[in-house]
């Protein structure tokens, strides 16, 4: 597209030869000229083009990005998201993490820095070097970002926002994540139960008289700890399907659509499962916001989800409660800057070199079953597309009614 600066130019350099400037000119002259100057506007008008399409795009603040609000928001009918909403006050009095339903929290990060600090502009001041990974958000979704591997690029804040945001193919969210300490001091006072750990990391210990040192009556993996992970989006990006132990979702800038589905509707039944989450012909996972237009239309997975699940948007300041092995995606509506805390994990300690590599063999040497069992129960898995690797056809009959499968 030529720009109104460029036409100016283009204008100028025809118009300036006229008929009474031609007038002092031999004929060979002016054509000469007049190609020559048409040539050198052509030339900087491509040049600008080009150099225009090969940079990202420059959004001062967060607000100011692309935003697909007509296409993806709506008003949370409670008809269609039907998710209860609470203060941070009923939240922490009803112990609503120990529930096995959503919720969503209101004016959570009243008070939090990060309201200033996370402004994009003084993201890029404060927290450049930032380190966290980067990769295809629909390539990631079908292992987990842990297990990922080579579709990940680590990446740094500065980098990610600067170069790499508006690339549909580019979204940064790592579960590993080290977030320096001042970005961690930006988000608080954290939510509940993460609170508790974060000021107080001996929260249910007791000693043990026998082993002479203090143990945890609760394992670590069913307990709220350190664990913190951030997310940076551009419009539409964000995870298909999938479902993990129980977690918050903070969100500081932009808005995010859900769709949560109940575990007790798919659980152990795998062709509920992909006949909702999986493209009936091409049997593939979608992106979020791929389901959203060409799946979700579809009456069957409308009705399912109206009344086995919720569809909902979180707005700034929001927090998204999401139960144990529930199933959702997300899509964000313009940027979208959000915090994340799963029950069972660690702070994050930064990203290796082998975390970058694919495992050419998912088996693992063990000195006996007990203790792979109980390696797989203390590690936190990051589910994603099927919870069964059975591969029956269930995907030839189409028109089965939900309530026969």
């Amino acid at each position: 597209m030529i720009h109104q600066e460029q036409k100016r130019l283009l204008h100028g350099a025809i118009t300036s030869i006229t008929p009474q400037s031609a007038q002092r000119r031999t004929f060979k002259q002016s054509t000469m000229h007049y190609h020559f100057t048409v040539l050198a506007s052509l030339l900087l008008i491509t040049s600008c083009n080009v150099a225009h399409s090969q940079s990202p795009p420059e959004y001062i603040e967060w607000e100011d990005g692309p935003a697909s609000r007509e296409e993806f928001d709506h008003d949370n009918a409670p008809d269609v998201c039907g998710i209860p909403v609470l203060t941070v006050e009923e939240w922490e009095a009803g112990r609503y993490w120990e529930g096995s339903k959503p919720v969503l929290v209101k004016n959570v990060t009243d008070g939090w820095a990060a309201l200033e600090h996370w402004k994009k502009q003084e993201m890029l001041r404060r927290y450049p070097d930032a380190e966290a990974t980067m990769g295809e958000a629909r390539l990631v979704g079908e292992t987990g970002p842990d297990e990922a591997g080579s579709t990940l690029t680590p990446t740094t804040v500065k980098e990610f926002i600067t170069k790499h945001m508006y690339d549909p193919l580019k979204y940064f969210f790592d579960r590993k994540i080290s977030i320096p300490k001042g970005m961690i001091e930006d988000c608080q006072p954290f939510p509940m139960p993460t609170r508790a750990y974060l000021e107080n990391p001996d929260v249910g210990m007791a000693y043990a008289p026998s082993k002479k040192r203090r143990t945890r009556k609760i394992p670590d993996r069913e307990l709220w700890r350190d664990h913190l992970a951030i997310s940076i989006g551009a419009d539409l990006q964000g995870f298909g399907f999938h479902h993990h132990r129980e977690a918050w979702n903070v969100v500081i800038f932009g808005s995010k659509r859900w769709i949560l589905w109940d575990f007790d509707r798919w659980n152990q039944n795998v062709t509920r499962q992909r006949r909702l989450v999986r493209d009936w012909d091409t049997k593939e996972l979608l992106t979020g916001a791929e389901w959203i237009r060409q799946l979700y239309p579809h009456p069957e997975r409308k009705e399912e989800i109206r009344n086995y699940g919720h569809d909902c948007v979180q707005r700034a300041g929001e927090m998204m409660f999401v139960p144990e092995r529930w199933m959702h995606m997300v899509v964000n509506i313009g940027d979208t800057v959000a915090i994340i805390s799963e029950i069972g994990l660690g702070g994050g300690e930064g990203r290796k070199a082998e975390d970058f590599l694919d495992s050419e063999d998912d088996s693992e040497d063990w000195e006996s079953e007990d203790e792979e069992d109980e390696y797989n129960e203390d590690e936190e898995e990051y589910y994603y597309g099927d919870e069964s690797e059975d591969e029956e056809e269930w995907y030839e009959d189409e028109e089965e009614e939900w309530d026969e499968v």
